[in-house]
């Protein structure tokens, strides 16, 4: 009973933000693309938890993935699609082990800005923004809007300057 539309948004949205910051990483094509295919997994089962809980979705679609039993899924698989689930709103604390791993902090980042992006369930105007690995660092990134992207999405604006602290509070 996800929405499927929403879903389909959001995956449309995060793919091409991870690429982004993933073209600058040096993982093998078998190895990207096993990536790319767990985030649109992800972005698929986002909103699973929505059918118990509209406020607490993401830990209730995190907990289901973590009990379920789905052919087709290794325990690991199932575990990290959780912890992407869980993660994709609210504090980053929750997961500062998984924050370790390079390949989870980015596809996370990706899930989250789409998720802001998709916030008001129609298709994000993606024009005039960009997600970047910052110069000179390994694990940095830099969100860029143009002005005229920011006075015209004000609510999306203050959404991902939210998400930027929360990112800074973050080891």
């Amino acid at each position: 009973a996800v929405d499927k539309e929403q879903a389909e948004r959001v995956q449309k949205t995060a793919l091409p933000l991870f690429k982004g910051i993933l073209d600058r990483c040096n993982f093998d094509i078998d190895h990207s693309a096993r990536l790319e295919k767990k985030l649109n997994w992800a972005a698929n089962l986002l909103e699973i938890g929505t059918r118990i809980s509209h406020s607490d979705f993401h830990k209730h679609g995190a907990y289901i993935l973590d009990n379920a039993d789905l052919p087709g899924f290794s325990m690991s698989e199932l575990h990290r699609l959780s912890q992407l689930i869980l993660g994709h709103r609210g504090k980053l604390k929750k997961l500062e082990l998984e924050l370790r791993n390079h390949e989870f902090m980015i596809q996370l980042l990706s899930l989250r800005i789409a998720a802001i992006l998709c916030h008001a369930r129609r298709d994000p105007d993606m024009r005039g923004i960009s997600l970047k690995s910052a110069e000179g660092t390994q694990s940095g990134f830099v969100i860029q809007c143009k002005k005229s992207w920011v006075i015209q999405w004000p609510q999306s604006a203050h959404l991902l300057r939210e998400e930027c602290i929360a990112w800074q509070k973050t080891p």
